[in-house]
This record gives C-alpha cells, sequence and structure tokens, in this order.
C-alpha cells in the first residue's frame, strides 16, 4: 500500500480524528511530518478536515466513499487501534463522531471529546465558534435485553440526557447547548412530549441518521445538514 492508502485507512477506522503523531506511528511512517504533511493535502482536497482538540490537531476523515480494509496489520503491536466503526451506527461513539465530524466542517474549534468507550465524565463534545461555545451530550440507542426492552432503555438514557442540558444550563446561561441522538421514532416521541422544556433550556436536537447525515432541530424550526462538505 502507498502511504496515501495506508493514511486513509487509518483515518477512515477512527471517526473521532487523530492526531500526527499518533497516525504516524499506527500507519507506520518513518516521519511524523509524514502524516502533517499528507493530512494537509488531504485537506485541499476536501478529504480530511484538521481541527484542534485538547491542544492538539487532529485529522477527520470526511469522505462518504469506502476504502477497502487492510489486508495486514499496519503495526507489529499486539493491541491494535480501538476501531470505534466496528461498531454499530447508533452507538454512543459513532454518533459523537459524526456530529464532531460535523462541527468541525462548520468551522467549530473543538475542544474536548469524551472517551465514550470508557465513560469518562464530564460533557460529551465542547465546541467553540466565533467566542461561544457549545456544550453537547450525546446518547446511542439501546440494544434492549430480555428483561427490559430498548424503548424502556431508551426513555432511562433520554431522561439522562435531560439532566445533562439542566446541569449544562444551571452552569452557564450563555453557552448554547444541544442534545444528539441517533434518528429513532422512539427518541422522536420523547421530544415531542417534552417540547416545553427545549423552550424553556434553550437547547438544540443534533439527529444523527444511518447514513451519517445531521439534522438540527432548533427551537422552532428543523435544519437539515449533512457531514460531506458539497
Amino acid at each position: 500500500m502507498t502511504i496515501r492508502e495506508r493514511i486513509l485507512a487509518v483515518l477512515q477506522q477512527h471517526p473521532e480524528g487523530i492526531d500526527d503523531d499518533i497516525l504516524a506511528e499506527t500507519a507506520v511512517l518513518k516521519q511524523r511530518q509524514q502524516a502533517n504533511s499528507r493530512c494537509r493535502q488531504l485537506e485541499k482536497e476536501g478529504l480530511v478536515v484538521r481541527r484542534r482538540v485538547r491542544g492538539k490537531i487532529r485529522n477527520f476523515w470526511i469522505d462518504s466513499k469506502q476504502i477497502a480494509p487492510l489486508q495486514t496489520p499496519l503495526s507489529q503491536d499486539p493491541q491494535p487501534p480501538k476501531r470505534v466503526g466496528a461498531k454499530s451506527w447508533f452507538w454512543e461513539g459513532n454518533v459523537q463522531a459524526a456530529v464532531v465530524r460535523y462541527l468541525a466542517i462548520q468551522g467549530y474549534n473543538i475542544r474536548s471529546v469524551a472517551d465514550t468507550a470508557s465513560r469518562q465524565p464530564g460533557k460529551d463534545i465542547i465546541a467553540e465558534r466565533s467566542g461561544l461555545q457549545l456544550w453537547i451530550t450525546v446518547k446511542g440507542y439501546p440494544r434492549g435485553t430480555s428483561k427490559t426492552p430498548a424503548s424502556t432503555q431508551a426513555g432511562h438514557w433520554f431522561k439522562s440526557a435531560i439532566f445533562d442540558i439542566i446541569v449544562y444550563r444551571g452552569q452557564s446561561d450563555v453557552a448554547q447547548l444541544g442534545m444528539a441522538l441517533p434518528d429513532f421514532p422512539r427518541y422522536r416521541s420523547l421530544t415531542k412530549k417534552s417540547g416545553w422544556f427545549q423552550s424553556a433550556a434553550t437547547f438544540s436536537y443534533y439527529w444523527v441518521s444511518k447514513n451519517g447525515e445531521i439534522s438540527i432541530e432548533s427551537i422552532g424550526f428543523l435544519q437539515h445538514r449533512k457531514t460531506k462538505a458539497t
């Protein structure tokens, strides 16, 4: 595989973004500068967005084309990097990654992204644009168990997200707030039942579809967006 192909394959495996140092190590590049220069070129081609996260620049894959999976490991490390994309599209980590990509394309600076896999506490996404901060709580959709149906569990997760919004608004009356959810009828139904709360707390819903499109539902109107820039 060429250096370009190795870099693209690694980026597709990390929808949450990856910095130049880790990219160079994972793609087995001789120098970090190779990752930096190649990703800058990919950004010019519209395939990658580079945004600062926790003080380091991350590279976000934004193209919708699929790259064939690697046939051989990129590294001799017995513990390969986590593959967020290997989980269901409605898993919390993938919902979060889709929203982060969208925000990066829209020109937001990504200040922090919580590690959902390890249930890291704190705000799931903190972004900033034009001096205004955006705080987003993210939920996935449950698979359900023999004892608890998915719709019942989804209700609990939705209540948890509502509580996050309450806490966020209590911390700031000027920060923009958002709740990111996979687009399921159950969640849509719950938002309709609590429409008054959206108006009171002034936040937006970020709906993530199976194909990665983002619909933003603010108070009084709905905006349809796509994660891929056109």
